[in-house]
């Protein structure tokens, strides 16, 4: 059974995912969050850096994005570029949109590719582009929804069908289709007319734009003891369960409080007795494995690689606990044989492939550390509860 569950602990509302009764994701929501991912600014070009193939936004009188250069396409506002002309210059006014949330000395990053985002469809600006969520294996009801869309002749943009249609009727997924493609219309339009720099749409609460990315059809239940929340998931469509018992809060009921100390804490403990030192820094994310209390038997190699691997599937779990992401290291203990690296590569890569955020493993380094990614998108956990 996978479950959501929005609650409130010490003045902070969080959105919690379950998997089978056990928490995979955690995620602090932010009070009146100025640059919440989805917002959508007309934004001035500050200054064009090509070293870093980069250009700085003016997004209003207190926040700067930055934009990639190859970022495409970009809308521009004040004036027509001349044909050839690849990119943008300073003083240009932009329409774009925020993709990753600022975090410590970086700025927000934006995007010229403005995308509405549904259950059903997500649009933007990539025109009469159609694509279908991979996870849909249905050949015929792949064609089938290529179709539907292509026969639409009021739109131009790009569009991708989500998970969710599979299942889902073709006149409700039509309907969002239409409702989106009116609102971006309203955007461009609007976006044609101001000069001011600043916000022109925020994007959906944060919680609804995490159920979204989780994937609203993966999820058995939805519930809230916050009542405005409740009302809110029922206004987009959500069926979810009001939880009222005064008498025993839901955070206590999770034991949420004792779930926060744990994520905050570096050290992890294995069910072998080995545990996890996980130490994010300004440059990298370092997790070391140790044996603990672990004890071995008589096949040392043997010993050592199961609990490597146990040290695998539960580092791929923290990392999408705790949000932690860009260049990760990891220190296991010393293997000789290239068969077990292997099978700790393996494991490594299959939890990566069940975090909805993109994640890889890239190498062994000469010094027997196994060196991963995870994309930032949003603030890691510590820094979400400025810890």
């Amino acid at each position: 059974m996978n479950q959501a569950i929005i609650t409130q602990f010490n003045h902070i509302s969080f959105l919690l995912i379950y998997e089978e009764d056990e928490l995979v994701e955690c995620h602090p929501l932010m009070e009146e969050q100025s640059l919440q991912i989805g917002n959508i600014y007309i934004g001035r070009v500050e200054k064009v850096v090509k070293n870093i193939q980069s250009a700085f936004i003016r997004l209003d009188k207190d926040h700067v994005g930055y934009l990639p250069l190859n970022d495409k396409p970009a809308k521009i506002l004040n004036r027509k570029l001349p044909k050839g002309l690849p990119s943008i210059a300073e003083n240009d006014l932009i329409l774009v949109q925020v993709e990753q949330e600022p975090q410590k000395m970086k700025q927000a990053r934006v995007t010229g590719n403005i995308c509405l985002s549904g259950n059903y469809v997500a649009l933007d600006l990539q025109e009469q582009s159609i694509g279908v969520s991979r996870k849909i294996k249905d050949t015929a009801r792949i064609k089938e929804l290529k179709d539907l869309i292509a026969g639409q002749s009021n739109s131009a943009y790009g569009c991708v069908l989500r998970t969710a249609c599979e299942h889902a009727s073709n006149e409700v997924i039509l309907e969002e289709y239409r409702y989106f493609c009116t609102e971006l219309d309203q955007i461009l339009q609007k976006g044609e007319f101001e000069r001011k720099t600043g916000c022109i749409k925020t994007g959906r609460p944060e919680y609804l734009a995490l159920l979204s990315e989780y994937g609203i059809e993966r999820l058995d239940e939805v519930r809230t003891d916050i009542v405005d929340v409740f009302e809110e998931l029922k206004a987009f469509g959500i069926d979810a369960v009001l939880y009222d018992n005064k008498d025993y809060p839901m955070y206590k009921l999770l034991r949420l409080e004792t779930e926060i100390d744990r994520l905050l804490n570096k050290k992890v403990w294995l069910k072998s007795g080995g545990f996890l030192v996980i130490e994010p820094t300004e440059a990298m994310v370092v997790i070391d494995v140790n044996s603990g209390k672990s004890i071995g038997k008589k096949n040392k190699d043997a010993h050592i690689l199961k609990l490597n691997l146990e040290a695998a599937s539960e580092i791929t779990k923290q990392l999408r606990l705790r949000n932690l992401s860009g260049i990760i290291m990891v220190d296991f203990i010393n293997m000789n044989r290239d068969e077990d690296k292997q099978q700790v590569i393996k494991c490594l890569e299959q939890g990566l492939r069940r975090d909805k955020i993109p994640g890889y493993f890239v190498e062994i380094t000469k010094l027997d550390v196994f060196e991963l990614t995870r994309k930032k998108v949003r603030r890691p956990l510590h820094e979400s509860l400025k810890v």
